[in-house]
């Protein structure tokens, strides 16, 4: 089976939608300052174009053939417009454009496992100013208030269930806005209730958490 076959094996639902398929070839070399594990797996992969339902997207794999895993991401992009985006998100973009997909085994908990989008401007979409407010009554119940600005927070991935991780726009501070979930890892932030905003144990910023994530598939 080749990569594109494997990814619809495992997302059957792509399946549904018209493809096109590309020759596969090498990733062209990376290099993200301080990100070296995602540019090491960047590097690496082999690359397949694949247009569904008219959206061009690469698909990148990694690992042999009775190992292999691999991203469906969208095509790498850049705007005059993102100059208010973290210079980490944008350096990404230049090289890939996010994740939509994926296929194939991880190590140990993948942080982005049950996200539609990461690192995607789909997600950076996202509306943090809307989201917070629906849940204002969260920090009032406790006599406290949302200890951020939204307006400083751009997401960077976006789960299912509609938790948000966002980046600031400046610091690249990384928070977890997640009314649901059971993770282990994390804590809350100070002046936020249970199950609202978090911070990633020993992540900080968004390299790092770029990094973390990336660590999980770069295995031999």
């Amino acid at each position: 089976m080749n990569d594109v076959d494997l990814l619809m094996e495992q997302c059957s639902w792509l399946a549904q939608q018209s493809a096109d398929v590309g020759m596969p070839g090498p990733h062209q070399p990376v290099e993200l300052m301080g990100m070296p594990v995602l540019s090491g797996l960047l590097s690496a992969a082999t690359v397949t174009p694949v247009r569904l339902d008219g959206v061009d997207h690469e698909l990148l794999a990694w690992g042999p053939v009775t190992d292999r895993r691999g991203w469906l991401c969208r095509l790498p992009v850049h705007h005059a417009d993102d100059t208010d985006l973290p210079e980490v998100l944008r350096a990404v973009w230049a090289a890939m454009c996010g994740i939509v997909e994926h296929f194939g085994d991880v190590s140990g908990t993948w942080w982005w496992l049950n996200c539609n989008d990461v690192l995607t401007r789909e997600a950076a979409d996202w509306p943090v100013e809307q989201m917070l407010a629906a849940y204002e009554w969260m920090w009032t119940d406790e006599g406290l208030r949302i200890p951020i600005e939204a307006a400083d927070y751009v997401p960077v991935a976006a789960e299912a269930n509609g938790n948000l991780t966002l980046a600031h726009r400046r610091t690249g501070q990384v928070l977890w806005f997640a009314p649901d979930h059971s993770e282990s890892g994390v804590s809350v932030l100070a002046g936020c209730p249970e199950y609202s905003l978090y911070t990633f144990d020993g992540v900080p910023d968004l390299a790092s958490w770029i990094e973390t994530g990336a660590a999980q598939w770069a295995r031999p």
